[in-house]
C-alpha cells in the first residue's frame, strides 16, 4: 500500500486555528503543534489556551461538542476536577474545522496510574443528576462509520469488522444486565485522559461525554491489558473505584467491543501515516487470530 501524502491537513489546521483564533480573539503569536492524530491540538503560549480541531464533516461532531464543553461547564460548577473550557462560544467553525478552546495545564511528573483515575471515575459517577439532556450511549456508531470511511481497508476487512460489529450488538450488547447505575459518562476513560498538575489530576478530552451504563467508564482501563497494564494495575484500578468489572458476566462482550473501538483512530490515520497502518494490520490480525497479543498506543 501507498501512504498517501497529506501535508495538506496540516496546512489546512493552521488556516482553521488561525481563522477559529481571530473569531474567537485570541493571539496565535508563537503557536506550537502538540498533537496531529485523532484531532490536531494546539498550545497557544500568549493565552496559555488550547485549542482542539476536530474535522466538521464528522457526523454528529458539532453538537458532541456542544455537549462537552456544556457539560464541562457544569462539572467546573460542582467543583469536580476537569479540563476547563475558555469562556467564549464555541466550538468555532473555520475552514472545515471546528474548534475548542481549553486553559493550558501544566503537565507535572510521571503519567497517571490507573489507580489513580478510579477515585476520579467514583466522583464522576457519584455527582448529582445532569440538569439538561445527554446525549446517549451509542457503541457501535463511531467505529461502524471509522470502519465505513477507513481508506486503508480492503472490501474482506471491512466486511468482517462491520460483521463483527453486528455480532456484538445483536448477539451480546442488547441482552446484557448491567450491574451498575444508568448515568453520566465519560466515555473515553482512561489514564491517557488525565492530567497530573501541581494541584491534583484533572480528567480531560470530554468528547464522548454522554448517558450510559457505569461499566462503560471502567472497560477501557480493565481491557488495557492490551496495551501493557498488569493484573496488579487493573485490581488496583478496580479497588480504587469500589467494583470489580472482570467479575461480572458481562464484562468480556464490552472487552470486545472496546477492542474494536480503539481502532478508530488508527482506522482514520492508516492510509496517510506508515505506523498507523503497521499497528492497523498488526490489530486486525490479532482480532481475526483470537489472540491476546500486545498492541502499541496512538
Amino acid at each position: 500500500m501507498t501512504i498517501a501524502a497529506e501535508g495538506s491537513l496540516l496546512t489546512r489546521a493552521a488556516m482553521a486555528l488561525n481563522e477559529a483564533c481571530r473569531k474567537a480573539d485570541l493571539d496565535a503569536d508563537g503557536v506550537t503543534l502538540l498533537r496531529d492524530f485523532a484531532n490536531t491540538v494546539y498550545h497557544l503560549p500568549a493565552e496559555r489556551v488550547v485549542v482542539r480541531l476536530a474535522q466538521a464533516n464528522t457526523p454528529g461532531k458539532f453538537d458532541r461538542l456542544v455537549t462537552s464543553v456544556k457539560v464541562t461547564r457544569w462539572l467546573v460548577d460542582q467543583g469536580f476536577p476537569t479540563i476547563r473550557p475558555l469562556d467564549v462560544k464555541q466550538p468555532v467553525v473555520a475552514e472545515g474545522f471546528l474548534a475548542t478552546f481549553w486553559h493550558h495545564e501544566e503537565h507535572i511528573g510521571p503519567p497517571p496510574d490507573p489507580a489513580q483515575l478510579g477515585p476520579l471515575l467514583r466522583r464522576l459517577h457519584d455527582l448529582p443528576p445532569v440538569p439538561f439532556e445527554l446525549p446517549t450511549h451509542d457503541p457501535f456508531g463511531t467505529v461502524r462509520r471509522s470502519i465505513q470511511a477507513g481508506l486503508a481497508l480492503d472490501e474482506a476487512d471491512r466486511a468482517w469488522l462491520l460483521e463483527r460489529c453486528e455480532a456484538l450488538a445483536e448477539t451480546y450488547y442488547e441482552r446484557l444486565d448491567f450491574a451498575l447505575p444508568y448515568g453520566l459518562v465519560h466515555g473515553d476513560a482512561h489514564r491517557g485522559n488525565m492530567i497530573r498538575t501541581r494541584d491534583g489530576f484533572l480528567l480531560c478530552d470530554w468528547d464522548g461525554v454522554c448517558a450510559g451504563p457505569r461499566e462503560i467508564d471502567l472497560i477501557p482501563t480493565l481491557a488495557g491489558v492490551r496495551f501493557g497494564l498488569t493484573e496488579r494495575q487493573r485490581s488496583n484500578f478496580s479497588q480504587a473505584y469500589g467494583y470489580d468489572a472482570t467479575r461480572w458476566e458481562g464484562y468480556p462482550v464490552l472487552r470486545d467491543m472496546r477492542e474494536l473501538q480503539t481502532l478508530t483512530a488508527v482506522l482514520r490515520n492508516a492510509h496517510r501515516d506508515e505506523a498507523a497502518f503497521a499497528e492497523l494490520r498488526h490489530r486486525l490480525d490479532s482480532l481475526r487470530a483470537g489472540d491476546d497479543r500486545q498492541w502499541h498506543p496512538f
